[in-house]
């Protein structure tokens, strides 16, 4: 391989200085923690993208009668357009790309052309990738891979090994990803085939990038960017200074990352690859947001929502409307942030991306909150809570593949020293990376058991209990941390199997090693409390049944460099633990942090729930109350006026239905201020309230009474046949009224006039029907009293006992 000139874009003296650190002849990556978004995965490479009259030309690896049969055969070519068109369309909408693609492998398979159906498969491979079918994805490409060595095509080969590299990276099998990566980088050095290499040392860095090691990151995207051919500008090129200034902005070296990220923007936007064009203006935002320049930031972040709304890139438009929704929420313009947050949750659901939905409903949890709609606020986060479990789950699982991934990376890099090893060493390093893995195995099982249960009480049995099956404690404890009262609480303090209540501890205790370990976030190991206790606390620490431990671990619960409380497994022995318990505790302790957040979420909303229905039932019944109140008579519970005209524009549409009559009775009682006067107001509510009872007594279920005055009072007769029926009840009433009333010292006879309305005979409107029952009411008031009279209808005038048609 020749040499090559320095880069007409050097790289500034800082970003060696970032890089310095790393071996660059390592294959093998360090396992680091947290997670990040890599640049937009595409196939490594144009080399597929094929002038189709010169393809037999150019093919790596064709044999003479390849590359003549191609140059003659338009059958050939054709084949490699369409593979051409395939990749060309691969990204924008891979579907299309694969029908495109089998097509042209049939075509292939037809005219017996293994570089064409090679290609093929690898296309189909990619397409398969990006429609998220891991299973048909690997299929393919192997199919592709074993062509591409029958045929002895090394660039194929490096290229099916990178896009399988690609396909674990995406099912998190990291440590699957690196090996294919590696023989990939392999097989480019071999051949000379420097883009190749390049870009199998980009994606080893963004697996390293992941894993949160920025350093070596930084050092695989470094050497990807110095191996490029100096004279070409590609969007290869561009992907590699994108993850270089990504990781300088994870590292917060703002300025290089901003030089990083403007180069790469420049030569996506000469190229036209929007995609790679958003994913800078979105990293250059996130910059601005970073210094505090929200301006800024939002002009790029809105630049970068249109460029990955036209390149159809879905999910990074949803992670660009939910920067930009973070950004109006702190400059407080909620409604905004309100809009673009349930855009982005709309979209992220039709995607399945769960990561997405889940911020989005937390953001609206918080909108909702700052404005005081605390019932709304709680509705999104429980949703928020609920892609959290689900997402905590496969966290779980990527965190053991990490673990894992770890040991063999650690593995691989001590492979040459272990080939110089004696037989003995070789066996006892065997052994224990088996016992390592034996305890992943361990950690695993364990973190599965006590993140399955939401239930904090369960959770912290279920670690107890498993704890004991692997060590030897004698004092077991738990507490959670309360940053309002910068307190300690122990929800569990388990000593020679008694469950003992501790007291609170302020986090300024000068004798607690748990508010130490707390306070500086940090894991507390002592061999022997009795040499080192000076070193953390001031004074002797406090035991609590005599026996003081003196093997002690005190591990803080983080998550996300929060503090949400403290463990501690004792030994009354000293040396009791080794640095192997250590570590396995240490490991563990993600699993018991997100167990016990989760437990506590879930209480928090347990509570939330209580309140609301207790609000809810309290609401209710208060809500009956003054519906009752506002339609009911307070003296007598009779339905009042208004009610009344509702229960009679039901009873009239009923009867227009069944083509029966109502009978309305307007009645009053005659001379009742007499009873007020004589024996008091108190005996004449009474007196009103007996009436009322009566008049119940007399009419049927389906009948309605309603007092509408002082002594006033209308009956309403439904599913009546006849007037001879109506005057039948009225003469009951008449005479229920002659009875007299008995009270403690008196009796008093309670005499009534009453006025009586049909409907529909005498009108057809409530009021009409309400107002001519009172009429005939009045004109028995002013006349002998004590007695009823029907509508006449004539004139307006009633007619005493008179039923006229």
């Amino acid at each position: 391989m020749k040499e090559r000139q320095t880069r007409s874009t050097p790289i500034p003296p800082a970003a060696r200085d970032e890089a310095s650190g790393p071996d660059p002849s390592r294959v093998f990556p360090s396992a680091g923690s947290d997670a990040a978004t890599p640049i937009v995965d595409k196939p490594a490479d144009a080399s597929t993208t094929v002038d189709a009259t010169a393809v037999g030309a150019t093919a790596v690896g064709a044999t003479a009668a390849e590359v003549t049969a191609v140059t003659a055969d338009p059958a050939l070519s054709t084949i490699d357009g369409r593979n051409a068109a395939a990749w060309g369309v691969m990204l924008d909408d891979p579907e299309s790309a694969l029908i495109l693609a089998v097509e042209t492998l049939e075509a292939a398979r037809l005219s017996s052309y293994d570089k064409g159906t090679a290609e093929s498969l690898l296309n189909a491979g990619w397409c398969c990738i990006y429609l998220s079918r891991p299973e048909e994805s690997s299929e393919y490409i192997r199919s592709a891979l074993e062509i591409y060595g029958r045929i002895d095509d090394a660039s194929g080969q490096a290229k099916a090994t990178h896009a399988l590299g690609v396909l674990y990276h995406k099912l998190s099998r990291l440590e699957w990803a690196v090996d294919y990566y590696s023989r990939s980088i392999e097989i480019a050095r071999k051949h000379g085939l420097a883009a190749r290499e390049s870009s199998s040392l980009n994606k080893i860095g963004e697996v390293c990038k992941e894993l949160g090691n920025f350093k070596e990151a930084l050092d695989y995207f470094l050497r990807a960017y110095e191996i490029l051919p100096d004279h070409e500008e590609n969007d290869e090129l561009a992907g590699v200074l994108l993850n270089i200034g990504a990781t300088f902005t994870d590292m917060e070296n703002y300025p290089l990352a901003r030089d990083f990220i403007e180069k790469s923007l420049a030569i996506a936007e000469r190229l036209g690859e929007g995609i790679l064009a958003a994913q800078a203006w979105s990293r250059n935002s996130r910059i601005d947001r970073a210094v505090g320049d929200y301006a800024n930031a939002e002009l790029r972040i809105r630049t970068a929502l249109d460029l990955a709304r036209k390149s159809g890139d879905r999910l990074l438009a949803v992670e660009c409307l939910l920067d930009l929704g973070s950004i109006e929420f702190e400059i407080d313009r909620l409604d905004d942030a309100l809009a673009g947050f349930m855009e982005a949750i709309e979209l992220a659901e039709r995607l399945g991306a769960k990561l997405q939905a889940s911020k989005g409903y937390e953001a609206l949890s918080r909108i909702h909150e700052r404005k005081g709609e605390f019932g709304t606020a709680l509705e999104f986060y429980r949703k928020h809570s609920r892609y959290e479990r689900e997402i905590s789950g496969e966290d779980t699982t990527r965190k053991i593949k990490n673990i894992q991934i770890q040991y063999e990376i650690e593995r691989s890099q001590r492979e040459a020293e272990i080939y110089r090893l004696r037989t003995i060493d070789l066996r006892e390093k065997t052994d224990r990376l088996e016992a390592m893995n034996r305890r992943i195995t361990t950690i695993a099982e364990i973190g599965r058991r006590i993140t399955s249960s939401l239930v904090t009480s369960t959770v912290i049995d279920t670690l107890f209990e498993s704890l004991i099956a692997h060590f030897s404690i004698d004092v077991f404890g738990l507490a959670l941390y309360n940053q309002k009262s910068d307190s300690l609480r122990y929800i569990c303090y388990v000593e020679r199997g008694v469950n003992i209540k501790r007291p609170t501890r302020k986090l300024n205790h000068k004798r607690s090693i748990a508010a130490y370990c707390v306070r500086r976030n940090e894991a507390v190991f002592i061999h022997d409390i009795d040499k080192e206790y000076s070193d953390y606390i001031e004074g002797e620490p406090v035991f609590y049944l005599g026996q003081k431990g003196r093997t002690l671990f005190y591990l803080p619960l983080s998550i996300e460099n929060k503090v949400i409380g403290v463990m501690t497994v004792q030994n009354y022995e000293a040396d009791a633990y080794t640095d192997d318990d250590r570590k396995f505790l240490a490991a563990l302790n993600p699993f018991i942090a997100v167990a016990i957040e989760n437990s506590l979420i879930h209480d928090r909303l347990e509570d939330l729930n209580k309140d609301l229905k207790r609000d809810k039932r309290a609401l209710e019944k208060a809500s009956r109350e003054i519906s009752h109140l506002a339609n009911h008579d307070s003296l007598t519970g009779l339905p009042n006026r208004r009610l009344l005209f509702e229960l009679l524009e039901d009873a009239c549409h009923q009867a227009e239905r069944q083509r029966s009559k109502i009978g309305v009775m307007y009645i009053d009682l005659d001379d009742f201020k007499p009873i007020n006067d004589r024996y008091g107001h108190f005996t004449g509510d009474h007196a009103l309230i007996a009436v009322a009872e009566r008049f119940r007594n007399l009419l049927r279920a389906s009948d309605i009474v309603a007092r509408v005055g002082g002594d006033e009072f209308v009956a309403v007769l439904r599913n009546v046949k006849t007037r001879a029926d109506i005057e039948l009840v009225a003469d009951k009433i008449q005479s229920e009224g002659q009875k007299p009333l008995a009270f403690i010292d008196a009796e008093c006879r309670v005499r009534l006039s009453m006025g009586i309305a049909v409907y529909p005979d005498d009108a057809q409107t409530i009021e009409d029907l309400v107002n001519r029952a009172d009429g005939a009411m009045y004109a028995i008031k002013h006349g002998d009293k004590n007695g009823y009279a029907f509508y006449s209808g004539e004139a307006g005038r009633p007619a005493r006992g008179d039923v006229t048609p």
